[in-house]
């Protein structure tokens, strides 16, 4: 298999002993929940994709065993990516793709829509952003449009982001948290705007949201004054210290504010939606302020980049697969190589800690506890390190990331 990395026998070993501990881990777990994000989806991603990498790593029967009661429960979800449908949806469509020659187009029509209804309101009145809200759709929508028509589903998808725009004299576009959000950053001035600048909950995840209807003819010329809007608002967003670590700051209203490194937040995942949109739009000048914005942060480390623990969210093993996806979109001598140096960091901590290295810090407990989801713990973190293996980064649309 194809390395996105130059490594060494005796490095590739070490980190195929990590996986396959990691999955041996995940397997025997027991979920309460069925989620994406925390849940038992996430664990069988992970289990498949290291199946696939090395068939001796996972039972196939335990397998089949998860996969089977995470069908049979689906009635029974609710409908958000965290731990509800739209991630086990997105989950069941990949698995479905994998194979491309038993696909069966009519799988999740049922599902298509149930959300096209679900999410018909206008004007939108829920969460926007990805966790819990409108954006969280998005990847299942997407995932879906590769194989079949889902211009019903990207319609309302995109009505609800249209009804909840913000539109300024000079063009720009972007989306305020909304005052009842669980997201909302200050809960004391609820009718004050805020604008949330993370992929997760912010202006990027929606921009990242609304990407893939452009390719839907009837939704394209909408779309891009939507996606172009929120680009130039969200470029005007930089911070204008050119001493700051980082690029922009977590939310519009602190400007001054040094954003972390990961997903959730920060610098990479702002710096790859705007790559993304500058190629699918042909704005070249989006690219390259992308470039710009990823190569300002390769010498933060994991104290000025704010990195407490390892998973995908916003640890060490996360941020090096969000360079690793910034490298296959922006190729760069700089993002290869910073790849390797995330890398290094991840199995020196193995060598110092074993498994607990990849334990989640908790912000409420202040502490480190054992964690197998997908977006703070092993099954993530399992994911990110096949990707160095095989180059395969054909989950991260998942996580809004393509």
């Amino acid at each position: 298999m194809k390395s996105v990395i130059s490594m060494p026998l005796e490095k590739k070993q070490k980190v195929e002993n990590i996986i396959h501990q990691l999955a041996n881990l995940v397997s025997t777990r027991s979920e309460s929940h069925h989620g994406l994000l925390s849940g038992l989806a996430g664990h069988l991603l992970f289990l498949y994709k290291a199946h696939e990498y090395n068939p001796d790593w996972v039972d196939e029967t335990l397998f089949a065993q998860k996969l089977d009661k995470l069908q049979e429960e689906l009635e029974e979800q609710t409908l958000e990516l965290s731990t509800g449908l739209a991630g086990q949806a997105w989950f069941l469509e990949y698995l479905n793709q994998a194979n491309q020659e038993d696909y069966e187009v009519d799988l999740l029509e049922d599902v298509d829509a149930l959300f096209a209804d679900a999410l018909n309101h206008k004007p939108w009145r829920g969460e926007i952003e990805y966790v819990l809200g409108l954006g969280g759709y998005a990847p299942y929508a997407a995932r879906r449009m590769r194989y079949s028509d889902q211009q019903a589903l990207y319609s309302v998808i995109v009505q609800g982001f249209e009804s909840t725009a913000s539109r300024l004299e000079n063009g720009h576009i972007t989306w305020s948290q909304p005052s009842q959000s669980v997201y909302r950053l200050d809960q004391e001035c609820l009718d004050q705007p805020e604008y949330n600048l993370g992929l997760a909950h912010g202006v990027p995840g929606i921009i990242a949201a609304l990407l893939p209807a452009l390719e839907i003819p009837a939704l394209k010329s909408q779309v891009t004054e939507l996606v172009q809007g929120a680009c130039d608002w969200l470029l005007t967003q930089q911070i204008e210290d050119t001493d700051s670590l980082s690029c922009f700051s977590s939310c519009a209203s602190h400007p001054h504010e040094t954003s972390r490194l990961g997903w959730c937040y920060g610098d990479l995942t702002i710096a790859m939606v705007l790559a993304r949109a500058g190629q699918a739009l042909d704005r070249p000048s989006y690219v390259e302020q992308a470039l710009k914005v990823a190569l300002k942060n390769i010498p933060r480390d994991v104290t000025s980049g704010y990195v407490k623990d390892a998973g995908l969210c916003h640890g060490y093993v996360g941020v090096m697969t969000i360079y690793q996806a910034l490298n296959q979109l922006m190729p760069h001598p700089q993002l290869e190589e910073v790849v390797t140096t995330w890398l290094d960091h991840a199995l020196e901590q193995f060598e110092q800690q074993g498994l607990e290295a990849f334990y989640f810090f908790s912000g409420l407990s202040k502490s480190y506890e054992e964690d197998f989801g997908l977006l703070t713990g092993y099954s993530g973190i399992g994911l990110c390190l096949l990707g160095v293996l095989n180059d395969d980064l054909s989950w991260i649309d998942s996580m809004l990331m393509a």
